[in-house]
């Protein structure tokens, strides 16, 4: 299912330049495998928080605070879509112009087609247009001593930016993956205050890395489908480990604080000609205090790549992450949670709003695609389905 999924994706990407991706070259927004619904509403700030399965993409050490009291956290279904500001409008101006017709009784409509098209690159030129869709689906459960998460994904993403030089010269350059595989790892007490965790992965990616010109859009309208699976994608395997820790010190505290430190792809993923993505080594604080009438309130704040192997830049503001959760009801069969945060000086909000199994859980945040934080923002929504307990 899964690789019908990411191939799917992969075309469809650039047949409605909405789905898959990685980051264009002059987008300046960090690698990554997967973004839960729930950090990005409260700021990016997990590495010291976890409490879900989605923890393996932040930092393995976080299952151990999946609630025990609820037992099984199983997500059969957990769907996320994302688009970025300019995405919805761009799509639709593109489906208007590849549909354009013989304006000027020529007997051709392609010279016509190809004056729209370059028409709306030039009105989005510079501007980053960004889609993703994935789905995590997964189990996990904490127990005393230890706890473990297991899942699987697949996800498409879209970086896209036009640029000058229009007429026949004009194009958009597309930076696009498709990516599917399994995840798991395990959280281990190694004292009563300390947690370690270790996760492995296994992923197959595709990707299209390419500058389209107005004039070969319109030329391959109509077998884009086979110019980009036999000319432009590439493809490759990858398998990985990450390493975490997770410190509940001052545990008789009502602030119940917590040091989280996390290797994430330790020593890079290399999918060969389908690119690489690189490790990261992150920190982040929590505290989890104790308030009369609210069953959580969680608070963290994070910095990531410590080692800055992200070489877009070394901006330190785009690698702060801070933020808050606060479930203010949780009674079966109804729970609402609110989320705030700060992502890359950027606010962030969002919320679950959950009945019996069904779940929806929304996030706003601001993604940096410039060299440093506040050049060039890109805001986005991003909404998941979750059917699961």
């Amino acid at each position: 299912m899964w690789g019908k999924l990411h191939s799917g994706a992969l075309v469809l990407a650039v047949l409605l330049l909405a789905m898959p991706a990685t980051v264009s070259a002059d987008s300046k927004e960090y690698s990554y495998i997967y973004k839960s619904t729930r950090a990005m509403g409260m700021g990016g700030a997990y590495t010291a928080v976890g409490g879900r399965v989605d923890s393996l993409f932040y930092n393995p050490a976080g299952l151990i605070n999946i609630p025990q009291d609820k037992g099984w956290e199983v997500n059969l279904i957990n769907v996320s879509a994302e688009y970025g500001k300019n995405t919805k409008k761009f799509l639709r101006d593109t489906k208007d112009a590849t549909n354009t017709t013989d304006l000027n009784n020529s007997g051709s409509a392609d010279d016509d087609k190809l004056q729209a098209m370059n028409t709306v690159l030039a009105d989005y030129r510079g501007q980053n247009l960004h889609a993703r869709i994935a789905d995590f689906t997964s189990i996990g459960k904490s127990y005393d001593k230890w706890a473990f998460g297991l899942g699987g994904l697949a996800s498409g993403r879209l970086d896209a930016t036009t640029h000058q030089g229009f007429g026949a010269d004009g194009f958009l350059e597309v930076s696009a993956d498709a990516l599917y595989g399994a995840i798991g790892g395990v959280s281990i007490a190694v004292s009563d205050s300390l947690y370690a965790g270790v996760g492995v992965k296994s992923l197959h990616r595709e990707s299209l890395i390419h500058d389209f010109t107005a004039r070969e859009l319109v030329e391959h309208q109509s077998d884009l489908n086979s110019y980009i699976k036999d000319d432009l994608r590439e493809k490759g395997d990858a398998y990985g480990a990450d390493l975490g820790l997770i410190w509940k010190f001052a545990k008789t505290s009502k602030l119940k604080p917590a040091i989280g430190v996390s290797a994430m792809n330790v020593g890079g993923l290399h999918f060969g000609q389908a690119g690489v993505i690189p490790m990261t080594v992150n920190a982040g604080f929590s505290i989890n205090p104790t308030i009369a009438g609210i069953r959580s309130l969680i608070m963290g704040v994070d910095y990531v790549d410590i080692l800055n192997n992200n070489k877009e830049d070394k901006d330190q503001p785009k690698r702060l992450r801070a933020g808050a959760e606060v479930q203010i009801v949780d009674v079966m069969p109804v729970e609402v949670t609110l989320r705030a945060g700060m992502y890359e000086k950027q606010p962030t909000v969002g919320f679950d709003l959950r009945l019996l199994i069904f779940t929806i859980s929304y996030a706003m945040y601001t993604e940096e695609v410039g060299a440093y934080a506040g050049q060039d923002k890109d805001k986005r929504q991003l909404v998941t389905l979750n059917i699961g307990w």
